[in-house]
């Protein structure tokens, strides 16, 4: 067989996607500490890049791929499932993932707090939210996980506080699934739906201020919805929420005399 040279030519990449379809770990995350792992032992803060529907087995050759996009893991379990990201329980809680652990991850981007939080850090966590009534979201006795996000306030020693922002009525919190705010799901949310959940708003006319809960598309008019919580006044219990289109509300930076926030004490995560 005859030999024949082979021509190389340089290749340069001069663009790539930047949406969130095309995520990328951080700049300077090391590659080499990518690994497989069961998805139950995935930490608030590992980046995931892939799954596979089987547990891990050491006497099987398994293969994944990083899938197109990555993102930081909030996991919560539920009813035999992981929700990874924080708020879609999808995987199987026997399946095995492939992630770069936080460690990994630049400090300098998107950092792990496992040695203390800071003081202004945005937090994010999982809140499994189990309706008591049903309404334009949700059926009693059908319980899902929800991001809900917050600051925190102060670190004194070996605990810190957060003032989460809004109030699920019922339910219970995983503070297991805390990790710092993901930044690119902030923007994201902001130019698909307006805001992001967290965000304060009010209405026209209105001094009230709401906090933005969750925000999905209408199941048929695809517009973006929002579910907001009204707080009560200094004097009383009451609170409310809304469901309606996005387009009703606007931002509202500032908060006015209500209390928007439910403030909660934690110790110092350790590694």
């Amino acid at each position: 067989m005859a030999v024949i040279d082979a021509a190389f030519y340089p290749l340069i990449v001069t663009n790539r996607p930047t949406d969130s379809l095309y995520r990328q770990p951080p700049a300077g995350t090391d590659m080499g500490g990518v690994r497989l792992c069961p998805i139950v032992d995935v930490r608030p803060g590992d980046w995931v890049l892939g799954e596979f529907e089987r547990p891990l087995n050491p006497n099987r050759l398994d293969t994944l791929m990083q899938s197109v996009a990555c993102f930081p893991a909030l996991p919560a379990a539920l009813n035999g499932y992981i929700a990874l990201d924080g708020q879609s329980d999808v995987w199987h809680d026997e399946e095995t993932v492939l992630i770069i652990p936080r460690e990994y991850i630049p400090g300098d981007t998107y950092a792990d707090r496992s040695g203390g939080y800071r003081p202004g850090d945005r937090v994010e966590r999982t809140f499994i939210y189990d309706p008591m009534h049903d309404d334009a979201r949700d059926k009693v006795g059908k319980p899902r996980p929800v991001i809900q996000r917050g600051t925190v306030t102060s670190v004194e020693g070996d605990a810190f506080t957060v003032a989460w922002s809004g109030r699920w009525v019922n339910g219970r919190s995983e503070e297991a699934a805390m990790r710092l705010a993901d930044p690119v799901a902030i923007a994201r949310e902001r130019a698909v739906y307006g805001f992001a959940v967290g965000d304060t708003v009010t209405t026209e006319g209105s001094h009230a201020t709401g906090v933005v809960l969750e925000l999905w598309f209408h199941h048929w008019a695809g517009v973006p919805m929002a579910r907001i919580y009204w707080p009560g006044s200094p004097w009383s219990n009451y609170c409310s929420y809304d469901f309606a289109p996005t387009s009703r509300y606007s931002h509202k930076v500032p908060e006015n005399t209500y209390d928007v926030t439910s403030r909660e004490d934690y110790l110092v995560p350790t590694a």
